[in-house]
């Protein structure tokens, strides 16, 4: 039998986290420790089917697997069949053994599943330990997710945005840096990163006239259906934020300038042409910049908001980069870049 101070730490050490990921690499390695596995993984599906997150934890390593990766269809058909069965547990027999499955947590947006892979059938005792884990990280997650979510759009809110905006600018590699790198956590997490971050600022135009005439319960109900082309217009490993107010903020991934511009005139045709009730149209105007080591996060942020603003002055429903506009000379980089500051 596992020793009881034992699972209290490991309760403890889960429970310290603040990031979700970071949680799920703490449940992982105590799972591991309590239990006489081969691994363990967690894997996130979203509501189209496809894999948000896949983590891993084998030979006392922590991993992030790329979200394209394919997971075996009898994996899947797993899922499927407690989905349509509302198991929240399911133990498969497989080639190497037993693979055990729980339910560990799902809302509107996504399911995610803990695959426990053993050689041989869990003991009584370790299903009872594992129940209790499970129970209070679900809990544990719950309670998180509420803290860092706008209650109106269902999107992070802007206290997870400062903190999740640090924690991917200390990630970044230097520019002299070779673009595939390993970033690592307090918990080793691994990944390998091959595309840009760029820093996106969506504002509603006219929004406060919108207030005006209708009122602010249809000027909720507006934000309530852009959060929604959203979530349909970016891929779940884009981070997305309610800003405040009728701004939004997307941390966008793509190799290049031309790639994240098409994306995002995608977005915004998609808010032009979609039937918000009682508007004949609502449009959007967005202002972006290259996310970048050697420019100050907060530096970022001022810079995508000059290239809004820029977007409203030219006419408003367009998109503007920050970088254009340092090659016409309508904008200039602060003189305070990347590195490290001392205050005293």
């Amino acid at each position: 039998m596992y020793q009881s101070s034992a699972i209290i730490n490991h309760i403890a050490d889960f429970t310290s986290q603040r990031n979700t990921e970071l949680l799920a690499f703490s449940l992982l390695k105590s799972v591991n420790s309590m239990i006489n596995c081969s691994s363990t993984k967690i894997i996130t599906i979203n509501k189209k089917g496809e894999i948000s997150a896949h983590l891993s934890f084998e030979n006392n390593r922590c991993t992030v697997y790329d979200t394209s990766i394919e997971i075996d269809s009898a994996l899947r058909r797993s899922f499927e069949h407690m989905n349509d069965s509302s198991l929240t547990t399911l133990t498969v027999k497989t080639k190497a053994g037993y693979s055990v499955i729980h339910l560990l947590h799902h809302d509107r947006k996504s399911e995610q599943f803990l695959i426990i892979n053993l050689e041989e059938k869990m003991a009584k005792e370790n299903t009872y330990i594992l129940s209790g884990i499970i129970s209070i990280y679900s809990n544990f997650i719950n309670l998180l997710n509420e803290s860092q979510t706008d209650e109106l759009t269902g999107l992070a809110n802007r206290k997870t945005f400062d903190s999740a905006i640090s924690s991917v600018f200390n990630s970044l590699p230097q520019e002299h840096e070779k673009v595939e790198y390993e970033r690592r956590s307090p918990n080793d997490i691994i990944a390998h990163e091959s595309h840009k971050y760029w820093l996106v600022i969506i504002d509603i135009d006219d929004f406060k006239r919108v207030n005006d005439v209708f009122g602010h319960l249809y000027g909720d109900e507006i934000l309530i259906h852009l959060a929604q082309i959203i979530r349909l217009n970016f891929r779940s490993e884009d981070l997305q934020f309610r800003f405040g107010g009728e701004e939004f903020v997307i941390l966008l991934s793509a190799n290049n300038q031309m790639e994240c511009l098409q994306i995002l005139e995608r977005f915004r045709r998609n808010v032009e042409e979609y039937k918000f009730p009682n508007l004949d149209t609502v449009t959007v105007s967005i202002g972006v910049v290259e996310f970048k080591k050697e420019t100050f996060h907060i530096t970022s942020i001022d810079y995508a908001d000059q290239a809004l603003y820029q977007s409203k002055r030219s006419g408003k429903n367009q998109i503007t980069f920050f970088e254009n506009m340092l090659r016409q000379g309508i904008a200039k980089k602060s003189d305070i870049q990347g590195g490290s500051l001392d205050f005293f």
